[in-house]
């Protein structure tokens, strides 16, 4: 109900919404556009938003399933302290390294860009957490030896064979990803400092901030934008949400 509610003010005129609850649409929605538009680019920070967490959610998912597999399929020295170490970065608070992070940014000229807010998703501990308990339960060494002896290389079996026994576990982790990434607010608040890189929830934020002639129902339209395409990735794709944790259960 309050998702519709959101999707049905932003048809409404200001004044509508004011006077009273409905929960039937009304006719304002290309008026809501102008105004949200006239205020902020709304459309803008779709792409950029969209950009920063679709490079994100495909460097997270392919590297740390890489990760994982090594973990799995092969033994060196160190691999339990290692991955002992790796469950220690997942117990540190991201707020503590913010102000490091800030530093290093800034020292390597690279603020106000979106580097790095995907860059950093190369090393994404609690995907490597999920992605290799699945993967110890469906990953076959006999196959990679088997492909070993026929003369594949390394990556070729990862890409070729790991990767798709993968793909349930690397499927989930994707999806809440990706969401993570669309919601993100601090990181980009702290980084970026031009209105045309800002993405839906700083955008958002702007609007909301602007208290003359403020327009509700551009704001609900522009909540609308943000969450709409979240909600139908959502729905469609939960079943495999589900399917992947039920997999990773049943290996577990």
């Amino acid at each position: 109900m309050p998702f519709y509610m959101m999707i049905v003010n932003a048809t409404r005129s200001t004044a509508d919404i004011v006077s009273g609850f409905s929960l039937l649409p009304g006719g304002n929605l290309a008026q809501n556009f102008k105004e949200m538009q006239s205020r902020v680019d709304v459309l803008n920070a779709f792409r950029n938003s969209f950009i920063i967490a679709a490079s994100t959610t495909v460097l997270s998912c392919y590297f740390s399933a890489l990760t994982a597999y090594g973990f799995v399929a092969y033994d060196f020295r160190f691999k339990n302290g290692l991955f002992t170490l790796l469950l220690v970065t997942m117990m540190i608070p991201g707020q503590l390294s913010i102000i490091g992070f800030y530093k290093m940014v800034k020292g390597m000229n690279m603020l106000n860009s979106y580097w790095p807010l995907i860059l950093p998703s190369i090393a994404t501990a609690a995907t490597v957490f999920f992605i290799k308990q699945y993967a110890e339960g469906a990953i076959s060494r006999s196959a990679i030896e088997s492909a070993r002896i026929d003369g594949a290389g390394e990556f070729k079996i990862f890409n070729r064979i790991g990767l798709p026994v993968l793909s349930p576990a690397i499927f989930t982790m994707g999806i809440t990803g990706f969401i993570a990434s669309w919601n993100n607010y601090m990181m980009p608040l702290i980084l970026l400092s031009d209105p045309k890189k800002f993405t839906l929830p700083l955008i958002i934020r702007m609007l909301n901030a602007d208290s003359q002639d403020r327009s509700v129902g551009g704001m609900y339209l522009a909540i609308a934008v943000s969450i709409v395409p979240i909600m139908i990735v959502f729905f469609i794709f939960s079943r495999y949400i589900i399917d992947g944790v039920n997999a990773g259960g049943d290996k577990g």
